[in-house]
């Protein structure tokens, strides 16, 4: 007959007293919320009898906390990724019962995104945003400290004091990265395109800024020509590519600040331009992948979505009960791909 495991097993299991165990179960005096965790893990693992007990117990003495995060198309593949990030980071919690509230916000609009934020306060202890740099969505960040709802900025920055931090890469940085591999990837004294995906995203204009001061501070013949809005998305990226086709023929480079790579991998693939014009983009999924190996894309330069899920859940968390100029920014490092890396 197989032994009948006892408290005394769990609490050598989870490496506590017995009493300790017996206070999870019967609530006799608080422990701690990584004890009753340890406890609740060896109980599951041995089969004690009372293991639904102790993980209700458990439950019960881990506060509920509702994070929310407002994140951008839904269509797009790397706001699914980052929302199934999002969603395992809070599950992952353990001082804290976490829920995520993810929402979507298919059209590019600060009204939009204004929206969103408000549903979510409703029923959100802390909010991360992707916002756009707008004085609508800084008066509702505004309007939500005063509720004493922290709202977090993810990915791109606003201008405001009242947000509560920043969580993403040095966007800064990567635009001088992406300048670096320009400098050495296009052909010598031809022109460069840029192109942003929404002047309203921080983040892109700090891309923008950071490509075109590196240029600045080096002599070159490369000429930098206006930068041109696409809506951050495939078919804008497409068609704003191949229009810089039209307008500047032989162009030595093209340089994609923010998402919809695969718009304008579509647009060198059709025009032939992949060993032509050099090509730097964000973001590295199946397509920019497939075509750093054809030769199509230089670079890519992607944002590591787990880190990020991960910083923004922890500090989201934190700033429910403590205040978010002790947790400060989240400023983690961007990934680099090239052919030889993948």
């Amino acid at each position: 007959m197989a032994k009948r495991i006892t408290m005394a097993d769990v609490a050598r299991k989870a490496g506590v007293s017995a009493a300790t165990v017996d206070r999870v179960i019967n609530r006799r005096r608080p422990v701690k919320l990584a004890t009753a965790a340890a406890v609740e893990s060896a109980a599951k693992e041995l089969g004690f009898y009372a293991s639904t007990l102790i993980k209700a117990r458990a439950e019960a003495l881990t506060p509920p906390l509702n994070l929310g995060f407002v994140l951008q198309k839904e269509s797009k593949e790397f706001y699914r990724r980052l929302g199934a990030s999002l969603d395992d980071a809070t599950a992952a919690l353990t001082e804290f019962r976490g829920a995520c509230r993810l929402l979507f916000v298919d059209e590019l609009s600060p009204n939009a995104v204004v929206q969103a934020i408000r549903e979510l306060s409703e029923r959100c202890d802390a909010i991360g945003v992707v916002a756009l740099d707008h004085p609508h969505v800084i008066d509702e960040i505004r309007r939500l400290k005063t509720r004493d709802i922290p709202v977090w900025t993810l990915l791109s920055g606003v201008t405001s004091q009242d947000v509560a931090g920043f969580v993403g890469v040095d966007n800064r940085k990567a635009g001088r990265t992406a300048a670096w591999a320009m400098e050495h990837c296009a052909r010598p004294d031809s022109a460069i395109g840029v192109m942003i995906g929404s002047y309203r995203y921080a983040g892109h204009e700090d891309r923008e800024g950071g490509f075109r001061s590196y240029f600045r501070e080096r002599p070159s013949g490369f000429e930098l020509v206006q930068s041109t809005s696409y809506l951050d998305d495939d078919q804008g990226a497409y068609e704003g590519v191949l229009d810089l086709f039209a307008k500047r023929p032989g162009i030595g480079g093209v340089y994609v600040i923010g998402g919809g790579a695969a718009g304008a991998v579509k647009a060198f693939r059709e025009e032939g331009m992949g060993r032509e014009t050099a090509l730097i983009c964000h973001e590295f999924n199946v397509e920019t992948r497939d075509a750093l190996i054809e030769g199509i894309v230089d670079m890519a330069l992607d944002t590591p979505v787990d880190a990020v899920a991960k910083a923004a859940v922890a500090r989201l968390a934190n700033s429910a009960s403590t205040d978010p100029r002790e947790l400060g920014n989240a400023i983690l490092p961007f990934d680099i791909y090239v052919s030889e890396n993948i």
